[in-house]
């Protein structure tokens, strides 16, 4: 079974880093421990559970004594997101899902275990997330994210770039971005470029080449990106 499943507005694979450092990005987790449960750190706040939402841009790090997890990355403009903050996180940094919960996504990992993609729509449907209604902003901040998906490298100039696709100033892009999705234009971008580099990254199998393409200054700029945001070395994550 492949252990990664990888969309352009959420991210499933079956981890097994046991230390990673205290990080930060611009993605709603939900992890569940698949050998044991889970030992998390969410800002100041330290405690176990089997499973458990985690909102976006928030200091975590969370890891399994088994060292065996289930972990979903949603990407914070998605319409799956909105939907986790309204049905379970309601504005909080966290919430921990019930250990019936925990277990009865446990079996679906188990019972469609020939399938990643079977996995990933089972446990969505499980979770009452699989009909998420398509999150509302503005035309124009949506074309922004469709021209950011659309694109396979990010230029050097993106932000002139895209004000140019949408007919905005920088300033007035900027204002909307943040008003819609409560992210600013920059470090989005910044994330967008990070998505960006593990998806090249997977097709051509070369770090520098993603990395340049991706927008990074450098392969050791996209290393330490990924190691400030995911709390590992890019290695360990090609790894797990």
């Amino acid at each position: 079974m492949t252990d990664t499943l990888f969309e352009y507005d959420h991210l499933l694979m079956r981890a097994e880093y046991r230390t990673p450092d205290i990080h930060s990005h611009l993605a709603v987790h939900l992890i569940v421990g698949l050998g044991s449960g889970l030992h998390c750190t969410v800002v100041d706040e330290n405690f176990d559970t089997d499973a458990v939402f985690i909102a976006s841009d928030v200091s975590h790090t969370v890891y399994s004594d088994s060292g065996e997890m289930l972990v979903f990355l949603f990407d914070s403009a998605s319409r799956y997101a909105s939907e986790i903050d309204l049905m379970y996180l309601n504005g909080n940094r966290y919430f921990c899902l019930t250990a019936e919960h925990a277990e009865g996504i446990r079996i679906l990992w188990t019972e469609t275990g020939n399938s990643i993609r079977e996995a990933d729509k089972a446990i969505l449907e499980y979770l009452d997330l699989s009909t998420s209604r398509e999150k509302q902003m503005d035309k124009r901040v949506a074309e922004v994210l469709t021209v950011l998906k659309e694109i396979e490298e990010v230029p050097e100039n993106a932000v002139d770039f895209l004000c140019d696709r949408v007919f905005l100033s920088k300033s007035r892009l900027s204002h909307l971005f943040k008003e819609n999705l409560g992210i600013s234009l920059s470090r989005y971008l910044a994330w967008e470029k990070m998505r960006k580099g593990y998806i090249l990254f997977q097709k051509y199998g070369n770090i520098t080449d993603a990395a340049m393409m991706a927008g990074f200054d450098s392969p050791s700029h996209f290393a330490a990106t990924c190691k400030r945001m995911f709390g590992l070395s890019f290695s360990d994550y090609t790894k797990s």
